[in-house]
């Protein structure tokens, strides 16, 4: 799992920095992954992490680990590990691959994590969601901020 690496600001000015990074972003859909059990953050993320290769294998085909290109992209926070854990994901993806994770992503999800949920909702203001999915983002817990390994690895080509 990568995290994403932005310049350390103080509280309000590194949200902020965060809200129009993803802003600019343009996500297409904006997701919750519910766990509905007691998980660490490690546990979380790897789960989070199995899922995006599902999802991509199901929308790309057996090589969508050698076509970083043609994946889907996301930005994640993980918000409140300590008692509800959960992890609000924005996704960026073609139009046809919007559609296809609507009508399969509950399933994976639930096989991946039993009792667990899914909260799906198309992005009609990425801002918006920007500011929603940053309300407990700081300098301080950035490590919850998480980004797919195939965009560090493209990125650094």
């Amino acid at each position: 799992m990568a995290h994403a690496t932005l310049p350390v600001r103080t509280g309000e000015k590194y949200r902020a920095e965060c809200i129009r990074w993803m802003t600019e972003f343009k996500p297409d859909l904006f997701v919750t992954f519910v766990f509905n059990r007691g998980i660490n953050i490690d546990e979380a993320q790897r789960t989070f992490e199995k899922f995006h290769g599902y999802i991509d294998r199901k929308l790309i085909g057996r090589a969508f680990l050698r076509r970083p290109d043609k994946r889907s992209s996301y930005i994640a926070t993980v918000e409140k590990p300590d008692t509800n854990i959960h992890i609000h994901a924005l996704f960026r993806m073609s139009d046809i691959q919007k559609l296809r994770f609507c009508l399969i992503a509950d399933g994976i999800w639930e096989t991946l994590v039993k009792g667990g949920n899914l909260d799906i909702q198309v992005v009609h203001c990425a801002e918006g969601v920007a500011d929603y999915i940053t309300k407990e983002l700081r300098p301080q817990t950035s490590d919850r901020l998480l980004l797919p390994r195939h965009a560090e690895i493209s990125s650094s080509r």
